[in-house]
């Protein structure tokens, strides 16, 4: 008990130079915000953002449908529309993107899955508002060739 003080203030001669803190403020301020577009990390081998891969419909689904989704904020995408536009966890895709996340060095909790049409998704991770395209998934559905197999209810 001896040498305890309450109410001890501790003094800093001068405040480090060069320290900043990078994100300040609300983190979840992204959600007010319209979203921003990155290809830079889109992988080139499996679901790839690539012409052989995607074609015509680069300019038919995926920029009219990414257009669309610039009007909106990140809570009318994420929230007010979250059966369509969610965030899954990586332990529930396909074992492959799982992989592919680990060869690519990308260490994330989860991804986000944007629907671009019936059976087609773009898969990317955030950061701030910047939504960073993975893949492009065509064959969404009940099967084991998608990034992340969405089970038909009721069969």
């Amino acid at each position: 008990m001896a040498g305890s003080r309450k109410n001890k203030q501790i003094r800093q001669k001068v405040n480090p130079k060069g320290k900043s803190i990078v994100q300040g403020g609300n983190p979840e301020q992204y959600y007010m915000e319209n979203p921003a577009w990155s290809f830079a990390n889109s992988d080139q081998n499996m679901w790839p953002f690539t012409q052989e891969h995607i074609g015509e419909l680069i300019w038919t689904e995926i920029v009219p449908r990414l257009k669309a989704l610039e009007s909106q904020t990140w809570n009318e995408i994420l929230v007010k529309d979250k059966k369509q536009n969610h965030s899954i966890n990586v332990a529930n895709l396909n074992k492959v993107a799982q992989d592919r996340l680990t060869a690519k060095y990308i260490e994330a909790e989860s991804l986000i899955s944007l629907r671009i049409t019936g059976n087609h998704r773009l898969y990317g991770y955030m950061t701030g508002r910047v939504f960073h395209v993975l893949w492009y998934d065509d064959d969404h559905g009940d099967n084991d060739t998608c990034v992340c197999r969405s089970y038909l209810k009721h069969t």
